[in-house]
């Protein structure tokens, strides 16, 4: 089940775009002096948000994601009773979508997750492996040609229907690799990002869209994007 792990041809609508800054922790035990410390910054983090599109839109924990600094303000709820984010432990982070349409559509939703410094930029030094997401295989599939240790696309399976949820999230939890507490690279002021956009096409000539706007053939894929087809 787990694993730790519209348009026309010519026009996709790419639609919400949201980052933000998980808060991080120092590791479980006593440090090693040489072990880079991870810091928990309870009112420093960055949560940014944009949508271009009102159509399909992405949700958080069943709740859509709208509007600037929207993205994981309820940190108290994220980190369940802990102080800190513990290293190899999941968190509850459920991100999916929402057709706020009566239109049907097709989704792809692409989730990125990095380290970011205290001002929520990106830093490369530091390995995105690390940041672990797990994620449902039955109702989304996971396109492993596309996907880096940055970067996750996921297909919705099904045809979502207009003023419809999907089934499930595609994403369930995160956590952090324990390897994190050993990992080189300075983690004394980072924080864990997650980035993600949604992208969607109508079901008439869906694979044709698909081709045209993301460049993949979704029956190679193994989806049946030709339901509700005129």
């Amino acid at each position: 089940m787990s694993e730790v792990k519209s348009a026309s041809p010519r026009r996709v609508w790419p639609l919400v775009a949201a980052a933000a800054a998980l808060l991080v922790v120092g590791a479980l035990g006593v440090m090693q002096a040489t072990q880079a410390q991870l810091v928990f910054i309870s009112e420093n983090y960055v949560a940014e948000f944009a949508q271009t599109h009102i159509g399909v839109a992405l949700t958080e924990n069943d709740v859509i994601v709208e509007g600037d600094d929207a993205l994981l303000q309820d940190v108290e709820k994220l980190l369940a009773g802990d102080t800190q984010m513990v290293p190899g432990k999941a968190y509850v982070e459920n991100l999916s979508v929402a057709n706020t349409t009566d239109m049907d559509e097709y989704v792809r939703l692409t989730v990125r997750k990095y380290w970011a410094d205290s001002t929520g930029a990106k830093d490369p030094t530091l390995d995105p492996a690390l940041i672990q997401l797990t994620f449902d295989t039955e109702d989304w599939m996971l396109n492993r040609a596309e996907s880096t240790d940055e970067r996750l696309v996921f297909y919705y399976r099904h045809r979502l229907d207009g003023n419809e949820r999907a089934v499930a999230p595609a994403v369930r939890t995160i956590r952090l690799d324990p390897a994190v507490t050993e990992a080189v690279g300075d983690f004394s002021n980072c924080r864990v990002a997650l980035a993600a956009q949604v992208d969607s096409v109508q079901v008439n000539f869906a694979s044709e869209a698909a081709k045209s706007a993301w460049g993949i053939d979704v029956e190679e894929l193994g989806l049946d994007w030709t339901k509700g087809m005129d």
